[in-house]
């Protein structure tokens, strides 16, 4: 039987190969379950995290549970408020929403944002695969704090919560064994805006991402919130 470690390995190979083309990626930390990545910046700018992991789940439960956006304040790290603004099946793979998110992050003013997600299965061509994929919502379907939808389920201090200068990012979720275990990809660059060094930043990155992952694990271990 394979060890946890050795299953990362494997999950893990073709790094070099997916990353090809991105220069600037380095290993920046591990655990039995995952490895992280960030790739250096550049200009100042907020380095980009990469986290690749294994887990003994099947792909779309692990789907399941990251695109329950509603739920996200109930486990997710941080997250105070989430508002599902729409969501528009393209086709029997696809479906596109939109979803306002507030942040409650530790010693810091509230954050903000909107963002354009695209759920799919099959992403790619990657046969038995899904894949949540965002990018920062800055047309029609942004929100504020103050929008009438929106205020009233928030809360802050005596400090105006700030707008996410960007956020992209995705999960991606691909089978191994036999759809038995998955391989987890994490991807996000986001910039938190406001007067916030870009170290700062990175390190609270560093920070959040074992948090994240605790929280996706675990909830994923609540067979009761799986949809599919």
């Amino acid at each position: 039987m394979k060890s946890p470690l050795a299953a990362l390995v494997i999950a893990s190979a073709n790094i070099t190969d997916s990353l090809a083309g991105e220069p600037g990626w380095v290993e920046d930390s591990h655990t039995d379950e995952y490895r992280a990545y960030t790739q250096e910046a550049q200009n100042g700018d907020i380095r980009k995290i990469l986290l690749i992991g294994s887990l003994a789940a099947r792909p779309e439960d692990c789907f399941s549970i990251i695109t329950d956006y509603e739920r996200f304040p109930d486990f997710m790290p941080f997250v105070q408020y989430t508002k599902l603004l729409d969501s528009k099946k393209v086709d029997e793979k696809r479906t596109m929403s939109h979803v306002f998110f507030f942040l409650n992050p530790p010693m810091i003013a509230n954050r903000y944002y909107t963002i354009a997600l695209t759920d799919e299965k099959d992403p790619d061509g990657i046969s038995g695969a899904f894949r949540s994929k965002w990018t920062l919502e800055k047309g029609p379907f942004r929100k504020t704090p103050d929008d009438p939808q929106i205020k009233g389920h928030v809360k802050w201090g005596f400090k105006t919560p700030i707008e996410a200068i960007y956020n992209d990012g995705y999960w991606l979720f691909e089978p191994l064994e036999d759809g038995g275990k998955t391989k987890v990809s994490y991807s996000v660059w986001t910039n938190p805006g406001g007067l916030i060094p870009a170290t700062i930043a990175d390190k609270a990155n560093a920070i959040a991402l074992p948090k994240i992952w605790a929280a996706f694990k675990n909830r994923l271990a609540e067979k009761k919130f799986l949809k599919l």
